[in-house]
């Protein structure tokens, strides 16, 4: 018997050949017993034969075996780091085209590098609400619930991305810079992660460089708590190392906004 099976979708490619493997397993055991009767030992005995081992497949956080609800999560998270970027790296920009050096060195006195920090946080905030709940309800995808440990860990995410486009804000001339740069490589840094691509298939030297970004720890943190049931506890690592970015972004950003002040000056 023929069987053409797409495998262009590879998780629902694995459920029907799973399904169509089980389902001819089954027909050669009938067909092994001959007219034994179902409840009878030959019966039986023509089923160990066929397969000694019985196996029962229960999928635990991936229940509909789809590769929206494997993917998307994650891409969700990545979204919001890409958009948040843009929008506070194109601040930066903007601030150079109006006031030059000046501009920009007001904009990084430590004040109103924080002060632009909790901004973003609660013009965030709704954002996560809409991707890490709404979102995942509506599309079917599992969640569990875990609001207080989701919020924990996507306040130092928000903050640290904040601090992170603020600092690369700085090195723009063009507002239009900073949304060329972050859609370029949005694609590379989801691949990254080990969600589109094996982990293990990563190199060990850009598995290093890709925790400097925020989306390597917030992914893998998000992801298992809300789809997969961990606790803070469980993804401490990654709540501590977005507090460590976030805190060397903040020093980063301020101090970029020393240099264009001496810049200011100077001019």
């Amino acid at each position: 018997m023929p069987i053409y099976v797409d495998s262009t979708y590879f998780l629902l490619y694995n459920r029907t050949l799973q399904g169509i493997t089980e389902a001819a397993a089954t027909v050669s055991a009938d067909l092994a017993a001959g007219s034994a009767r179902t409840d009878g030992s030959l019966y039986r005995a023509a089923l160990v034969r066929n397969s000694p081992v019985e196996l029962l497949n229960q999928p635990l956080f991936n229940p509909t075996g789809g590769y929206a609800s494997y993917v998307v999560p994650a891409a969700f998270i990545l979204i919001l780091q890409q958009t948040l970027l843009m929008g506070s790296a194109m601040l930066g920009g903007v601030a150079f085209e109006r006031g030059g050096h000046q501009a920009r060195g007001g904009r990084g006195r430590p004040t109103a590098v924080l002060g632009q920090a909790l901004a973003h946080l609660l013009l965030a905030l709704p954002g996560f609400g809409l991707y890490l709940i709404i979102l995942p309800h509506i599309y079917g995808f599992s969640t569990n619930g875990r609001f207080l440990d989701m919020l924990a860990l996507s306040i130092p995410f928000i903050l640290s991305v904040s601090f992170l486009g603020q600092f690369v804000g700085s090195w723009f001339t063009h507002r239009e810079s900073a949304v060329l740069l972050f859609i370029a490589i949005s694609l590379p840094l989801f691949f990254q992660v080990g969600v589109a691509w094996p982990l293990e298939a990563i190199p060990n030297a850009v598995r290093i460089a890709s925790q400097v970004l925020p989306s390597t720890s917030a992914i893998d943190g998000l992801v298992r708590v809300n789809q997969m049931g961990a606790s803070l506890t469980d993804v401490w690592s990654n709540w501590q190392r977005l507090w460590t970015l976030a805190i060397v972004y903040a020093a980063l950003a301020m101090a970029s906004g020393a240099v264009a002040k001496l810049a200011g000056r100077q001019q």
